[in-house]
């Protein structure tokens, strides 16, 4: 007799790795908060949590969760009322000191007595003012039903946390990618969606990044983050840089419109006849490289010397970021030590954050 397959008992799910399920909330990303609350002989307590969540508007209700064997269960477990400090961008240090055991969390914080006396953290992105509404059992953890009963909110942008690390918020535009029909070279909504962009470049490779727009001047450096070990130059904001002596500006030489660059091309030309090992003393030489950009989508620099930059040369590496029109508005530039080539893992990243940044702004290839 055959054994219907259909039939037979369901295999049983296989354990669950905790340090897995860990890594995989971890991706969820969210805001934090330190709940605070007073001990039955007045003092203040507070700890970090981003175990909090929304549940009902109406009646106002929220929750958050604590361990079983924390140090201050007690405390929370017998209070009446307590505060969510949603925490503001600049407060990670607060973030950090109330994730910490001790009893001297509160010395140096700034705070500010809400309903029942209870401690609000000054500076943070909102609070919540909460009576206790019930406790429920949840696994390791007591999950606190909190009602609303005040809550004050300011301008500041909350602190964010996920795969392991604090996080900035910036908002999504979602402008339709057939809305953006400027005709400037660096529009604001691109540099806008660029800085996040250039922020995770900097995390994920620990280099030195800038961001280039064409300015009235030429190929100006806007905003640059450093490497955890910094190069020796002298990088600043609004920084004019040269069309053939930077990756930046080879970028925009290469993909711009002749009709925009051909005058800053031909003075850098003519200046650079009286060194004798410069490649570039015709025009048909940088024709010549400019197609090979084009190309590769990629400009490169190596031992590049800037006045009043640097005295010791850097490598660089630039990739072109274009909107819906198929224009250039940005460049993508990472900059290295002689080490730093096209070889580095790190380039086939600022590729990769080149052409999403294009995607968003409506570009297609």
């Amino acid at each position: 007799m055959t054994t219907n397959p259909l039939l037979a008992p369901a295999a049983p799910p296989p354990a669950i790795d905790p340090a897995e399920l860990r890594r995989c909330l971890g991706s969820f990303v969210t805001g934090v908060t330190v709940i605070t609350t007073l001990d039955e002989q007045g003092r203040p307590v507070g700890m970090t949590a981003n175990s909090f969540n929304s549940v009902s508007l109406d009646p106002p209700l929220i929750v958050w969760s604590l361990r079983l064997n924390a140090r201050t269960f007690d405390v929370y477990s017998r209070a009446k009322r307590f505060v969510v400090n949603i925490l503001s961008e600049d407060q990670v240090e607060v973030s950090n000191r109330f994730a910490k055991s001790g009893d001297d969390r509160f010395n140096g914080v700034s705070i500010t007595a809400g309903l029942g006396g209870l401690p609000l953290i000054d500076g943070c992105a909102a609070y919540l003012e909460c009576s206790t509404e019930a406790t429920y059992p949840g696994g390791d953890h007591l999950l606190f039903l909190g009602r609303v009963e005040r809550l004050l909110g300011s301008a500041r942008k909350p602190l964010a946390f996920g795969a392991g690390r604090y996080m900035v918020v910036h908002p999504y535009d979602n402008t339709q990618k057939g809305e953006v029909g400027s005709g400037n070279i660096a529009t604001l909504r691109a540099v806008h969606l660029a800085r996040p962009c250039l922020e995770d470049l900097s995390r994920e490779t620990d280099k030195t990044v800038g961001l280039g727009v064409w300015g009235n001047m030429g190929p100006t450096l806007i905003w640059w983050i450093e490497a955890s070990k910094p190069l020796d130059v002298r990088l600043r904001a609004g920084m004019v840089i040269p069309l053939l002596g930077s990756s930046t500006g080879k970028v925009f030489a290469a993909f711009s419109d002749p009709l925009l660059t051909g005058r800053y091309l031909d003075a850098e030309i003519a200046a650079l006849q009286h060194l004798p090992d410069s490649p570039f003393k015709t025009r048909e030489a940088v024709d010549a490289h400019l197609a090979q950009v084009r190309q590769m989508r990629l400009a490169s620099i190596e031992d590049a010397v800037i006045a009043d930059v640097n005295e010791l040369g850097v490598n660089a590496m630039s990739a072109p970021v274009f909107d819906a029109s198929g224009a250039i508005v940005l460049a993508l530039t990472m900059m290295g030590d002689a080490s730093f080539n096209a070889a580095d893992p790190a380039v086939a990243r600022l590729r990769e954050a080149a052409e999403r940044l294009s995607t968003r702004l409506g570009y297609k290839a």
